[in-house]
């Protein structure tokens, strides 16, 4: 285990999300500096610098990160600038496009101890730092973490899952460890396995990434053939059957190379349905749902898949994220069911085939459709 090791100077890791590389990072660090860059695809190709000062044991003191486009000039302002300066009263300040951001421009706290960049997946390169930094021996080292542009904070807990792997849980991503897993070998982070979080995402060091050529690369591809969009989709799925109208609107997930279900959608955990905010079903009508009957209203969708079988679960909380599923707000869990298609489906995808008097809801994702069959009351 670490004890205080000698971090190295420089590294790089590459983060995919099954077979398409999301992200990029390279680091330079000195006694008292850590610098670094995160490029990323998704949206839309743009680059984030972070510059940390650190104190003598390695613990960052304050952190200035800006993001910016691909080839913008150094002078222009960043399309986001933040810096953190911690201290008795930690100090977060936000600018975009060079002018104070009044949403959350300078935000005050007590007790702040590590920051984290506005982007998932965040810097390996700062995780490897505050591991160094703060969990030198055997335990668990609980911290308080800055979010995003706004005014959160979370608590951060950093534990040892064995001799090389740490496992770094966030407030902001509960129930699930953020960073499932973080393999650390004499103080470098090798690779980090994020399946178990919402992010999907496994990563590996590089030390020798081609950072430049890479973000060329993508750069050329976002100017010929547009960006490369959201890794999950939004879309609305609208039906009119006897005179109800109804309508699902929903985030599509793609399968990019992976196994879904019992991988990416773990067997018998409460999936969100799609990804992103959690699906929403709005019908002007009651329904019979597999013979159970919905009034007419909003409600969110869930589903419970197991090896053997699927529910879908209706819930009465609407407008919240995805992560936040209040099982005690369920209104109905409705058996599904399943088929297993010939050919696998890349992007999640949810259908309403209608019929005189209701149809069918139907979710569609690799190699399974999950259907129930439904009336217009």
């Amino acid at each position: 285990m670490l004890s205080h090791p000698a971090l190295p100077a420089s590294g790089g890791f590459v983060t995919q999300l099954g077979v398409d590389t999301i992200a990029i990072e390279r680091y330079t660090r000195t006694a008292d500096r850590l610098d670094g860059d995160v490029a990323l695809r998704s949206p839309s190709v743009r680059v984030i610098h972070y510059s940390a000062a650190l104190d003598r044991s390695g613990k960052i003191q304050s952190l200035v990160t800006e993001i910016r486009r691909p080839g913008a000039p150094a002078t222009a302002p960043a399309m986001m600038s933040r810096t953190i300066t911690f201290g008795p009263e930690t100090v977060v300040e936000t600018t975009r496009n060079g002018r104070r951001d009044t949403t959350s421009g300078a935000r005050r706290y007590e007790g702040v101890g590590v920051p984290t960049l506005p982007s998932e997946p965040p810097s390996y390169g700062l995780y490897e730092q505050i591991i160094a930094a703060n969990l030198t021996t055997t335990g668990t080292a609980r911290l308080t973490q800055i979010g995003g542009p706004g005014p959160q904070t979370a608590p951060l807990a950093l534990s040892w899952r064995g001799p090389d792997s740490v496992q770094i849980a966030s407030g902001f991503f509960p129930p699930t460890p953020w960073l499932e897993i973080a393999a650390v070998s004499n103080g470098r982070i090798v690779g980090v396995n994020a399946m178990g979080t919402t992010i999907k995402t496994i990563a590996h060091r590089d030390d020798n990434l081609d950072f430049n050529g890479v973000l060329a690369g993508w750069a050329a591809r976002e100017a010929s053939a547009g960006p490369m969009g959201p890794a999950s989709t939004l879309d609305t799925t609208r039906a009119s059957i006897a005179g109800a109208n109804l309508e699902v609107v929903y985030s599509r997930p793609a399968k990019r190379g992976r196994v879904i279900f019992g991988n990416v959608v773990p067997w018998g955990e409460v999936w969100r349905t799609g990804a992103d905010a959690a699906t929403q079903l709005t019908t002007t009508r009651d329904l019979v749902i597999g013979g159970t009957t919905v009034p007419a209203g909003k409600y969110t969708l869930w589903t419970l898949p197991t090896p053997n079988g699927a529910q879908l679960i209706i819930n009465s909380q609407t407008g919240q994220w995805g992560t936040d599923y209040d099982p005690k707000r369920d209104f109905a869990r409705i058996p599904l069911t399943t088929t297993t298609l010939a050919t696998p489906v890349e992007r999640f995808t949810i259908g309403i085939d209608p019929s005189e008097n209701g149809g069918v809801l139907r979710m569609s994702w690799d190699d399974r459709a999950y259907s129930v069959p439904f009336t217009v009351k």
